[in-house]
């Protein structure tokens, strides 16, 4: 007697392979789609390189933050700031200095996205090194400074102003070339400079594998 294969009512029956195809090859039909608009593909690969471009740049510009999280956690300790030789001095490291601050040339100023008030004054006897410091600290009538020794021209564009009135406003010789005291700023306080490094770098790679991934050339259907 002859076999019928027969499916029971109801029972959905499953994918059949065409012969000759596996898994692995690709369908004809998925090649045969239309590619997507080179002008969508132009502008994606334009972000994607902003993106890269931006996140290098960040980076880069990140580079003086990274270098004194790696210095030495350990102060140097410049005694009095009236003995202090400037030619001695050396930027983004970790000092503390003895003075006793100027009062009369503090200036004030306030951050607008954290709302915190700071202040900067020079210390009394020398007209080369400034402190900078929170406002709230500023009242405790301390005389010896900790922190991150840097330049007004380091600080770049967020300092400027405050330079400026130093030096239009209250007479003092400050400069671009002037030392300041970022106070309670350690090496392990810039922590987040490296998650922000590593965070960049994360965007370049990543941008760069869909770069790869995407804009590849398809592979020729099968004859």
């Amino acid at each position: 007697m002859a076999r019928t294969d027969q499916t029971p009512l109801g029972m959905p029956q499953g994918p059949t392979l065409t012969s000759g195809r596996t898994r692995d090859d690709v369908d004809p039909e998925l090649l045969a789609l239309p590619a997507p608009p080179s002008g969508r593909r132009i502008a994606t690969l334009t972000l994607m390189a902003m993106v890269v471009v931006a996140s290098i740049a960040l980076a880069t510009s990140l580079r003086f933050d990274l270098a004194y999280f790696f210095a030495p956690g350990q102060a140097r300790d410049l005694g009095s700031v009236t003995e202090i030789d400037p030619a001695t001095l050396e930027t983004n490291t970790f000092v503390r200095v003895a003075g006793t601050p100027m009062a009369s040339t503090t200036v004030r100023y306030q951050r607008i996205v954290t709302g915190e008030s700071y202040v900067v004054f020079p210390l009394a006897g020398q007209r080369t090194v400034f402190v900078h410091m929170p406002e709230s600290l500023a009242r405790s009538g301390r005389t010896e400074y900790a922190g991150r020794l840097v330049t007004f021209g380091q600080l770049g564009a967020r300092m400027r102003g405050v330079q400026g009135h130093l030096a239009d406003e209250m007479g003092t010789p400050a400069s671009a070339e002037s030392f300041v005291v970022l106070v309670d700023e350690s090496p392990p306080s810039y922590a987040w400079a490296v998650g922000l490094v590593l965070l960049c770098i994360a965007f370049v790679v990543i941008d760069l594998i869909l770069v790869l991934r995407w804009f590849r050339p398809l592979p020729n259907a099968p004859a």
